[in-house]
């Protein structure tokens, strides 16, 4: 490039910088929320146990008395490896944020939520009662399932990985996992 192309393109870039600063602002988002707002799910600093209910099938998991473990109480004489209960307890406790995708809902047959799938019992620290979320249908995209919690008239949209973890614990208490480990 010569000393002179360099001039003239310097030239024009400074005269439009102005121009650009001014008059040129990217579009700015919207502040206001889409018809999915964003909610608290629960607020839990712990949790003392969780039973896991599926048709007839139930399982309960409580915390050891040294608080550091959880040990399955039912069904008796079944075994649930440690690491899967406690992860599900930390994706309880760390469920900050979920979508809202129904406020006030009549309707629950649009979600599964008439008939739900499973059904979660969570008693935690420093909580009277018990919480209870109702798990549905997946979402049409299949990332996700819809649930809604005991007393509270939204439906939200929850990742798998809840149900997933559910799948499992059962399938240990079946005694199809674990055979080949």
């Amino acid at each position: 490039m010569s000393p002179r192309s360099a001039i003239v393109f310097t030239a024009l870039f400074l005269l439009l910088l102005p121009f650009y600063l001014y008059f040129d602002h990217p579009a700015e988002k919207p502040t206001a929320r889409t018809d999915a707002e964003e909610a608290s799910l629960l607020k839990l600093s712990g949790i003392d146990s969780i039973t896991v209910t599926r048709g007839t099938e139930s399982i309960r998991y409580e915390k050891t008395s040294d608080g550091k473990l959880y040990q399955l109480v039912e069904p008796k004489g079944a075994f649930v490896p440690q690491d899967l209960m406690q992860a599900m307890v930390n994706l309880l406790v760390n469920a900050k944020q979920v979508e809202v995708v129904a406020d006030n809902v009549s309707d629950l047959a649009q979600f599964g939520l008439d008939h739900p799938r499973s059904e979660m019992s969570i008693s935690g620290s420093g909580n009277g009662k018990p919480i209870h979320i109702f798990f549905g249908a997946e979402n049409p995209t299949h990332t996700a399932i819809y649930a809604r919690i005991e007393g509270v008239p939204k439906v939200f949209l929850l990742g798998r990985n809840l149900e997933y973890y559910q799948s499992v614990m059962f399938e240990w208490v079946e005694g199809k996992q674990g055979k080949n480990a």
